[in-house]
Formats: structure tokens, C-alpha cells, sequence
């Protein structure tokens, strides 16, 4: 007596070598997004001051650690802050002898809050201020135009320029419109194309105002060019403090500000990496991988079940005309084959011709194939006869005698 061996059980998991192979595009993609976003994030700087343009803390070029660096050496007390209390409060302690240098790259400051950081020290120097910022402490000022990086002759007496020959102008230059009475205004480093300057200083009484728009002269990158060394140590050390405020989103009034603004810088290049990833993915996991296979189904579904679940829809939907047309269809293609035409027959040569062989009438003919339209159910099983009356005479006069 012999006994036969069962069949191995197919296995209906997958292997973890071909899960793995399966995964690793993904792993792949995950990885380079997360490479891009943390070169992203290194080169937008980390905090407040160390990656940021003209950031006091920053050494690459478009920093200006270097002129803090050599004021400090010079003796001359440099703190940076990051709050509008902490700035005011340092720069009232000695009001006399501070300046307090302002870039609010972000453009997060309102009218007021440029008002309390004036009133604070008698000195105060604006760097590529907005329009916000200029209505609020030099009211007259405006924004001509983005300068180039050229050197211009100071063209002014300032006592901070009037020794020096040529400066880095590249920045902003803004123009004067018409100041308040009793302020004196010297403009300086001018742009011929714009009709603006690179430096404007307002004076009123024992306060001033210095708008930097050649910030470029500042610049680590620049600053030992030209005479731009001496220009900017003779403009940011003329007392003996400097507070150097850089506003951050906690002094954004609770309504101000927008997502822009108090959001950091890499976020946005970040969104959009994120962006880009899912339409690539996209476009990867979507494309059609080649033709479709058949593939035997689990189960056998019977003719008979398709047929009464589509009637059965139609009933429920009262598609009478529907389901005839399905008849009909039918009906027409066994004609066409009985009565041995083509299969790119029309629909008038079927008629034609079965009314040619029965001797039926051909508009009788079309109102059963294609006119008639049932009103009830009755009537819908009385055309279905009528269609097989109709393959019935048919056969029998196409059936040989």
C-alpha cells in the first residue's frame, strides 16, 4: 500500500529579501530628502544670529562678525539682542553713549515698537530699514532702488566718510522727499541711476537717525575692500556702547506678522523639497508597469448569477429600455450570423435582409429591433417574445429543407 505525499503548502507571504528589495527605493528617497533638508537647514543658519545676513555672529561673507569682532578689540561694548525689552532696557542704561543698530530683515516691527527702540538711546542706525520702519523714525524717506555692488565716493561731510575716498555702495539707496521741520538730513554715498543715497543721517535735537542702505560695505565679504574697513568701524563705533537688535517673531504684536515672516528661512525651501518628493513619487509609483496579466480567479462565477444580478438591477432601477436594448443586441448579432452576413454589417442590412427571408414587414421589423419602448413589464416580455418569434422564423427560413 502505497501512500502519496502531500503537496508543500505555497508559501502566501513574502520572503523578507524580496520586502526588503521592495522597500529600499523607498528607504533611498526617504534618505536623500532627509540629506537635502539638513543641507537645507545648515546653510539657512540655526538660530537668530549666526546664519542670517549681516548676522553679527555670522563669519561667512554675507555677515558682519568680523566689524563686531575689531569693535569689541577697539574696546567698544557690543551685545546683541533678540527681544525689543531686552534692547530697550540695555540701551537706556546708558542713553548717552549707545547706539542701537536695528535690522529687522523680516520686517516684524510696527510704528510703535520702532518708536520705543528711538526713544531708547540717543543714537540709533537702521540697516536697509522698510517703509515701516522710515514713516515711523525718518518720515520723508522712501525706498528709491536696489543698488549694485560698485564703490562710490562718500560725496558727504559726515565725519564718519568725509576722510574716506571710495565705499562699497551695493544695498539699497533711499531718497528725501520732504523732512520735518528743525531735522537736519546729509545724504551720502548717492546712486546716480536712482537719484537716492546709500546713507542718510537725520538729526533732531540730541537724536539721531542713520539710514544704512549700503550694507554691503558692512559685509564680511567686503568689509576689507575700498576704504569699507574705516567706513564702517567710524559708523558703528562712534560711542562706546552698541546693541545690536535683531527683532524675532516673540515681538510680533498678537495680530501681525505673516506666515512668511514668522516662519525660520528653511521652511519654505523645505516645503517645497517635501513637494517635489510627492510629485516624483507620484509620477514613479504611478506609471504603468507593464501589460496587464489574467490571472485565474479563486472562485467560479457562473453566467446564470451575472445575468440575473444585472436584471435585477435593472428591475430595480425601472431600466425597461435599458434591458431591452440588451435583448436587442443580442438578437441583432445571432441574426447577422444566421443570415450569413459580415460582421461589419449595418443595422439596415440586417433588416433588410431578415425581412427579405420571412417576408416581414421592415417597419415592423424596426419597431421591435430598435423603436419600441416599453411602458411596463408586461409589455417588456411581450417585445422580448416578440424577439425570439422573430430568431425562430428566421431559422426556420434559413434552415435547409
Amino acid at each position: 500500500m502505497t501512500t502519496s505525499t502531500p503537496a508543500a503548502p505555497s508559501r502566501s507571504t513574502p520572503a523578507p529579501r524580496a520586502a526588503l528589495r521592495r522597500a529600499r527605493p523607498w528607504a533611498v528617497l526617504a534618505a536623500g530628502v532627509v540629506a537635502v533638508a539638513v543641507v537645507v537647514v545648515l546653510l539657512s543658519g540655526g538660530d537668530a544670529t549666526g546664519g542670517r545676513a549681516l548676522g553679527p555672529e555670522n563669519a561667512a561673507p554675507a555677515g558682519a562678525k568680523a566689524v563686531v569682532e575689531v569693535l569689541r578689540e577697539q574696546g567698544v561694548e557690543v551685545e546683541v539682542t533678540t527681544s525689543l525689552a531686552a534692547t530697550t532696557a540695555q540701551a537706556r542704561a546708558d542713553a548717552s553713549d549707545t547706539t542701537v543698530v536695528v535690522d529687522d530683515a523680516g520686517a516684524l516691527l510696527v510704528a510703535d515698537q520702532w518708536r520705543d527702540v528711538a526713544a531708547s538711546s540717543g543714537r540709533t542706525l537702521l540697516l536697509a530699514p522698510d517703509q515701516v520702519a522710515l514713516d515711523a523714525l525718518a518720515p520723508g524717506l522712501a525706498l528709491a532702488a536696489e543698488v549694485d555692488d560698485v564703490a562710490v565716493a562718500p560725496g558727504c561731510d559726515l565725519p564718519a566718510v568725509e576722510r574716506l575716498d571710495r565705499v562699497q555702495g551695493g544695498g539699497y539707496a533711499y531718497t528725501v522727499d520732504d523732512v520735518a521741520p528743525g531735522v537736519d538730513v546729509t545724504t551720502c554715498l548717492a546712486d546716480d541711476a536712482s537719484g537716492g543715497s546709500g546713507l542718510v543721517e537725520l538729526v533732531d535735537g540730541d537724536r539721531t537717525v542713520t539710514v544704512l542702505g549700503a550694507t554691503t560695505a558692512i559685509s564680511n565679504g567686503a568689509v576689507l575692500d575700498d576704504d569699507d574697513a574705516a567706513f564702517a568701524l567710524s559708523l558703528l563705533g562712534q560711542t562706546g556702547h552698541v546693541v545690536w537688535y535683531l527683532p524675532s517673531p516673540d515681538d510680533v504684536p498678537e495680530g501681525s506678522g505673516t506666515l512668511a515672516s514668522l516662519t525660520p528661512g528653511w521652511v519654505t525651501p523645505v516645503l517645497a523639497l517635501l513637494a517635489l518628493t510627492a510629485v516624483v513619487a507620484g509620477v514613479w509609483r504611478g506609471r504603468r508597469l507593464g501589460p496587464l496579466v489574467v490571472e485565474r480567479l479563486p472562485v467560479i462565477v457562473r453566467a446564470s448569477e451575472t445575468t440575473e444580478g444585472r436584471a435585477r438591477l435593472y428591475e430595480r432601477s425601472g431600466s425597461r429600455r435599458h434591458a431591452l436594448d440588451q435583448l436587442r443586441i443580442g438578437t441583432v448579432v445571432r441574426l447577422r450570423r444566421r443570415v450569413g452576413l459580415a460582421a461589419s454589417a449595418s443595422l439596415d442590412d440586417v433588416l433588410a435582409r431578415v425581412g427579405q427571408l420571412t417576408g416581414a414587414d421592415p417597419r415592423g421589423l424596426r419597431h421591435v429591433l430598435v423603436d419600441a419602448d416599453p411602458a411596463d413589464d408586461r409589455e417588456l416580455v411581450r417585445l422580448s417574445d416578440s424577439l425570439l418569434d422573430l430568431e425562430r422564423a428566421v431559422s426556420e427560413a434559413v434552415a435547409p429543407r
